[in-house]
């Protein structure tokens, strides 16, 4: 007789996020849910379900037949009561090497059955009316004519379960959950896993991993590995690990694998693969475990069976002879470190001083990693572009990229270095930089303040700054941001609490190199920081000297102004999904300082409006037509004039209530 119980191997897991709790075997019957009892969980039955926790108890398998006996509690571990429908899945893993010297650790599906009460279940589900539930399989794991695979007792085993978002009889919504639990049939803890990448490293960029694929059935990244497994797939391309290499990397001219989206983090394997502790007792595997699958969907311009850019291998036997854990590691991170090296060895401080002909003065002082002042001329050799944009009103800029109807000026940019070069109208004093931008548009309020946004790129070679050469490689180094007024009085700025720098490093990384190519590039440090509530902020301010209201280079035919940009670029991109994944909260105030932005070349709308389009179609579910807009004083694509003489007439706060939570809410 074989028999598998695995008393109270716990697992906690929330609807949008993984959390686990292992306890010891053994304790007494009763409100715990120990081997032997029905358990409890205390009190009234939940009445509303934001997320549903599991907690196992026991998983059996004796002559074939598989059991699993586990609990249910809301967010308030209140008792689940009535759950309508559940899919229970059952596999095996394969140890490392078990298919094939060199071969990774591997699932093998047994089965799935999906328990349906208002249609059809399998097997034998039991609800409690405690929130304790059991489940028996109806196939018989033995039975190999009714299995993917061969069942073999001696292996891991795991149960995984998806509960639907089925309504309960009354009626009350429950989440899409999944809940996984790994046992043995001696009832012992498994001796091996393939646990290798955590939920919560998908979900810096994605927020919510479940919303990746499968209309949100998933939101456990271990559902996904265990599911996307060779003897469940009709194409052995989808296996996870190759997939989802493949999903996130390309690779260059230079074969040279990149990130799909423009993303540092991704440059370096152990954004995704990390220590987190229980969560990833495997993360190792990509360097410990190289093989021609992982490694090709990656490196996806080798071909490692015929021989294509790589010696010819017919199998993994000799992939860890050559490539050792150390090798591999270093490989693949001396890039990014390097990186990470070379930026924080320079920085700079910036002056910005209007004059009493309306111009201002700015000066850029260099300094070293310590904080010490470098002397530009010293530098000189191994700059290769230092960018500076300048703009007036740094809550609602008033210079546009392009000449603006309303100041009739265009922000001032000026290179103060190029290839190694001073430029013209630029000196150096006592070692510093300094440049007198042309009159500025200074006026009343946010306009008595200018600001000046400063890029910096260097020649660089590994690790270390070099003298530039025509084919050097270069670096851009952290950026930095200069306020000035015309009155002397302290300087207004743009508002940083409801997006930050912060949300963008999760996808990005903090050495994001910011339009690297036309501009210097920029990288958002804490050189740019200021204290904001009490805590240091590093903002995107500097973003809207080139991303103001009458949009960018293409006049507001591509919704450049920064309230809107965003939103485009990262909508084509379909990871966001959430308003949380960016924004801390919304400052609707802001919109008070707010006039018309362009979005269509040469004809602009009512802010509002034109934030809520940036994401919304107009007439679409989530957004009034134009004429209902219209009607609640919105201006749509119409004259620079009108459009800017609406800006505080829209109604839409009257009844809008948005936060960054659920921006769909009502004040009614």
């Amino acid at each position: 007789m074989m028999n598998a119980s695995n008393s109270k191997f716990a697992l906690l897991l929330a609807a949008g996020a993984l959390s686990m709790t292992l306890t010891g075997c053994g304790g007494s019957d009763g409100a715990d849910g120990a081997a032997g009892s029905d358990g409890s969980a205390g009190g009234s039955p939940a009445m509303t379900i934001d997320a549903l926790n599991f907690t196992f108890y026991d998983e059996t398998i004796t002559d074939g037949v598989a059991s699993l006996r586990f609990q249910v509690t809301n967010q308030d571990d209140q008792a689940v009561v009535g759950l309508q429908k559940m899919r229970f899945y059952a596999l095996q893993l394969l140890p490392q090497g078990a298919t094939g010297v060199g071969n990774a650790t591997q699932w093998q599906y047994i089965v799935d059955e999906t328990c349906d009460l208002a249609s059809t279940c399998p097997g034998t589900f039991v609800d409690k009316k405690n929130g304790v539930y059991t489940y028996t399989f109806s196939t018989n794991f033995a039975d190999t004519s009714a299995t993917r695979t061969t069942f073999n007792a001696e292996l891991a085993q795991r149960f995984m379960i998806r509960a639907y978002n089925t309504p309960l009889p009354d009626g009350t919504a429950v989440p899409n959950s999944n809940a996984i639990v790994d046992f043995t049939v001696s009832g012992n803890e498994p001796g091996y896993s393939r646990k290798i990448v955590a939920t919560a490293s998908c979900n810096k960029c994605h927020g919510d991993v479940s919303t990746a694929h499968h209309s949100g059935s998933y939101n456990d990244v271990n559902m996904c590995a265990s599911c996307h497994t060779p003897n469940r797939l009709s194409n052995s391309d989808d296996q996870f690990s190759m997939l989802i290499h493949a999903k996130h990397f390309t690779v260059d001219a230079d074969g040279v694998p990149q990130p799909v989206y423009e993303s540092e983090a991704l440059k370096t394997c152990s954004t995704c693969h990390n220590d987190q502790g229980d969560l990833t007792p495997d993360w190792g595997n990509w360097s410990k475990v190289p093989t021609a699958q992982a490694c090709g969907s990656c490196h996806s311009d080798i071909d490692f069976a015929t021989g294509q850019g790589h010696s010819q291998q017919s199998d993994n036997s000799n992939c860890v002879a050559c490539h050792n854990s150390e090798w591999t590691e270093e490989v693949h991170s001396t890039d990014y470190q390097n990186k990470e090296a070379v930026i924080a060895k320079r920085g700079m401080t910036a002056t910005l001083v209007a004059n009493d002909d309306d111009s201002a003065t700015l000066t850029v002082t260099l300094i070293d990693a310590n904080g010490n002042t470098l002397d530009a001329s010293s530098e000189l050799s191994k700059i290769k572009r230092l960018e500076t944009i300048t703009n007036v009103g740094p809550e609602f800029p008033i210079m546009g990229y392009n000449v603006s109807p309303g100041s009739g000026v265009a922000h001032v940019t000026k290179d103060l270095i190029t290839d190694n070069t001073l430029q013209s109208d630029v000196s150096i004093v006592d070692g510093k930089l300094v440049y007198t931008t042309p009159a500025l548009p200074f006026g009343s309020g946010d306009t008595d303040t200018a600001f000046t946004f400063i890029g910096l790129e260097m020649c660089t070679s590994g690790a270390d700054l070099i003298a530039c050469t025509s084919d050097s490689d270069t670096t851009s180094m952290k950026a930095q941001l200069a306020f000035g007024t015309k009155s002397g009085d302290a300087p207004t700025y743009r508002h940083t609490d409801s997006v930050s720098f912060a949300a963008c490093q999760k996808c990005h990384g903090d050495s994001f190199q910011l339009h690297k190519g036309h501009h210097t590039g920029f990288v958002l440090s804490d050189q740019l920081g200021r204290e904001v509530n009490g805590e240091m902020t590093v903002g995107l301010d500097g973003c809207v000297a080139c991303h103001t209201p009458d949009g960018t280079y293409a006049s507001g035919a591509n919704k450049g102004a920064f309230e809107m940009k965003l939103h485009v670029v990262h909508n084509e991109v379909g990871v966001i999904t959430e308003c949380t994944q960016c924004h801390t909260s919304f400052n609707l105030d802001s919109f008070k300082n707010k006039g018309a932005l362009a979005t269509a070349a040469g004809e602009y709308t009512t802010p509002i409006t034109a934030v809520c389009t940036s994401c919304h179609a107009l007439g679409s579910d989530g957004l009034h037509s134009q004429e209902t807009l219209e009607s609640y004083g919105a201006v749509v694509n119409g004259d620079y004039t009108a459009a800017n003489q609406a800006a505080q007439s829209e109604t839409c706060f009257y009844c809008h209530k948005p936060t960054a939570a659920d921006h769909t809410v009502v004040n009614m």
